[in-house]
């Protein structure tokens, strides 16, 4: 049987392993999109022997909120906002139902799955 050291040991190995195959990969790609290009937004296929590889830039975007509503909104047609509205589960006003309002939870629990997510582990060595 391996001692919790030893597996500890192992799974820092293999963290480590992991993070330096994913610099490794992050580099072959930046040298790869340095000699085939890419689009600043869009994909491009390319063929190179027996493989063939797809090339996508992309742009992020965000908005300040705040100018948005004060100083742009009003100009913009509503039906025209570039906005979405996005219907988003609010954990922590599940928990605050859960153990404050029982009867509105038992209601809620009609809709709701609930179900284990990976449990994580944090390694860190020198402690």
């Amino acid at each position: 049987m391996r001692t919790e050291t030893e597996i500890a040991d192992d799974l820092f190995a293999a963290k480590l392993e992991e993070k330096r195959a994913t610099d490794k990969r992050v580099a072959l790609e930046e040298e790869l999109i340095s000699l085939l290009g890419s689009k600043e937004e869009g994909a491009e296929t390319h063929h190179v022997g027996v493989y063939k590889i797809t090339i996508t830039g992309k742009l992020n975007r965000k908005i300040d909120w705040d100018v948005f509503d004060a100083k742009i909104a009003s100009k913009i047609p509503e039906t025209l906002h570039p906005v979405k509205v996005k219907r988003e589960l609010d954990d922590t006003g599940v928990k605050y139902l859960a153990n404050n309002e029982p009867q509105f939870y038992k209601l809620l629990s009609a809709a709701l799955t609930v179900k284990p997510a990976k449990t994580s582990v944090t390694i860190v060595q020198g402690v």
